[in-house]
């Protein structure tokens, strides 16, 4: 990667620096063309032209070679919008890459493979950009919920698949905010969230998806189930903060934080080694709701 210096300027009480001009060049850039800053959790900043894909350079069917690589493309045209999909090989295509394909396509919602041979794949995309961004959210809460009832119930299969289901959801939120992040294009239908509102939303479903991670491993005892209830008791009092977008109810969950950590604190007395760890668990799950209950 090469680095250019410059020095920061100022005119009419704004600051600029002037780009190089051989970058400018290569992306054939002209005076008002807009450009994306990306502003990195390290403060440094990343800008790029601002690039916007039309519906029409979307053909009916892609083509692509089989190679180690085909995977990543894979994921790339579906995230583009490429409704089809066809890897071709001149040979049968090796049962490793087979395996990288199905487990890619899985993890991309409403993504099937349609026809499998031995030197042809074809991918059908139904597509997700028709799911708003706040609803994918809101799903994401449910899905929370859910997974908390399936511990009580000891629903396993179902605890498992709504993790999948959870994983899949938030991977199609991350792609709609890194793709406005970077282009200042809305992928999904609504297009009423700043740049501000989208980090927040990133790093608020960040600490959902670590509550699911958490859940998925968690295994209840008798002995700890009256303490489980209350953290479940805790995420829906964030969750309904959310959805009804009340600042009081999650500043009053923000609080209750610290009362979980310390009733924690007298529970682990009398319990074995298992049940400790997974108290110590469910304190990071309240950990994760009081910060999403900041980002409400």
């Amino acid at each position: 990667m090469d680095r250019i210096f410059r020095k920061l300027q100022m005119l009419g009480g704004s600051f600029f620096i002037s780009l190089p001009k051989s970058w400018i060049s290569n992306f054939n850039l002209e005076k008002f063309d807009p450009l994306a800053i990306d502003i990195r959790s390290d403060g440094s900043l990343i800008i790029s032209p601002k690039l916007e894909q039309s519906d029409e350079d979307l053909k009916d069917e892609l083509v692509l070679q089989s190679s180690p690589y085909v995977g990543r493309e894979v994921v790339k045209n579906c995230l583009s919008g490429q409704t089809k999909l066809v890897i071709i090989s001149d040979k049968e295509i090796e049962s490793n890459l087979k395996n990288e394909i199905r487990w890619l396509v899985n993890g991309l919602p409403n993504t099937e493979i349609t026809e499998e041979q031995r030197q042809r794949i074809v991918i059908q995309n139904f597509g997700y950009k028709q799911i708003p961004t706040k609803k994918l959210i809101q799903r994401l809460l449910y899905l929370i919920a859910d997974m908390f009832d399936c511990l009580k119930t000891s629903s396993t299969d179902e605890l498992k698949y709504n993790f999948i289901q959870l994983r899949k959801f938030y991977f199609i939120l991350v792609t709609h905010i890194r793709t406005y992040l970077r282009t200042g294009v809305y992928v999904s239908e609504d297009q009423d969230f700043t740049p501000l509102e989208a980090m927040d939303y990133r790093m608020f479903c960040e600490k959902i998806e670590e509550i699911g991670k958490i859940l998925r491993d968690l295994r209840l005892s008798e002995n700890i189930m009256d303490f489980f209830n209350e953290i479940h008791q805790y995420f829906n009092d964030i969750m309904n903060a959310y959805l009804k977008k009340d600042l009081i109810m999650a500043h009053q969950a923000w609080l209750e934080k610290d009362k979980l950590v310390e009733k924690a604190k007298s529970v682990k007395k009398d319990l074995d080694y298992d049940d400790k760890a997974n108290i110590k668990d469910m304190i990071r799950i309240a950990e994760n709701c009081k910060d999403m209950a900041a980002f409400i």
